[in-house]
């Protein structure tokens, strides 16, 4: 039989409940309400909550002084400073447009697409020309082409350049408004693009004539050195393709790729275990080092 308990006993217990008591009361008074813990490294929804950034720098290949979009918050924005990104913010309620270069009033097409769960899909990371976000089960993964090579949002990969036709990386920020920056087409000889505040704008030589990067200037096609081929394919972008699975057994967690066991131009994408195969551009081959499809003169 248990023996009884006293009554100094029992009035130790009250005392010692009636402190905790009045500590949750004050927690929550202090507080307005008690908290739950944050998010521990243990959890895979704070692992990649944020965009996931490998040892890809966000400011790497990229025009000095430039602002870049910040994935999952369209209030925030990077300055990249000599190769550094330093976080930002809009004032008030307004939203960063990376094509202008500015904040402004809310609008959906000044924000960066978000990740859908489930869906396979990639979009340009503004402001870059190389650097894309790769998106499956909901999470974003920053992806680099490497050797010149240019995102290509029509085919959801790493293309030729003359394919893409992007200067945004090489468009700087000059420190006087008034200073222009010329720089020529990749994909056509008689276009070229003015770049002011940062922003590339594409125009069009006369008939005939070609743009010459001596003069900055169009010119007679004999006295410029522009040789771009015309060129035309037909690939289908991730999206509008039925998602492959991958045939290796993905980790259970992490981001991971994967050269194709016999394809030299394909690879395996995994995340947190699903795994899905995916194409390289025709001409290029994966390199396992940087883990991007190359020109295979370089792997």
């Amino acid at each position: 039989m248990a023996s009884p308990v006293r009554l100094e006993e029992c009035q130790q217990i009250e005392k010692i409940l009636g402190l905790l008591t009045f500590c949750l009361l004050l927690l929550y008074g202090l507080t307005g309400e008690i908290e739950a813990p944050g998010p521990t490294d243990d959890d895979p929804d704070a692992i990649f909550s944020k965009l996931h950034t490998g040892n890809i720098s966000l400011c790497s290949d990229v025009a000095n002084r430039i602002f870049l979009p910040y994935v999952g918050d369209c209030q925030k924005y990077y300055l990249c400073w000599d190769g550094e990104a330093i976080e930002k913010q809009c004032n008030n309620d307004y939203q960063f447009n990376a094509r202008n270069q500015s904040c402004g009033y809310p609008n959906d097409a000044t924000c960066l697409p978000k990740c859908e769960q489930y869906y396979l899909t990639t979009f340009c990371y503004d402001r870059t020309c190389t650097k894309y976000v790769l998106c499956y089960y909901g999470i974003p993964v920053l992806r680099e082409c490497h050797d010149g090579l240019q995102y290509n949002a029509e085919t959801d990969r790493c293309d030729f350049p003359q394919y893409v036709d992007c200067v945004d990386n090489e468009c700087m920020r000059t420190a006087e408004v008034v200073d222009l920056i010329y720089l020529p087409s990749k994909a056509s000889c008689s276009k070229y693009f003015l770049c002011a505040k940062g922003v590339a704008q594409n125009y069009t030589c006369a008939p005939g004539l070609y743009f010459n990067t001596n003069c900055s200037c169009c010119d007679y096609p004999d006295r410029t050195e522009c040789q771009v081929p015309a060129l035309k394919r037909n690939i289908s972008p991730f999206p509008r393709t039925p998602p492959r699975s991958a045939d290796v057994i993905c980790p259970a967690r992490g981001v991971h790729f994967y050269a194709h066991k016999s394809r030299p131009d394909a690879y395996y994408y995994c995340i947190n275990g699903h795994g899905v195969t995916l194409d390289c551009t025709p001409g290029l081959w994966y390199d396992p080092n940087v883990e991007e499809c190359r020109e295979p003169l370089y792997i």
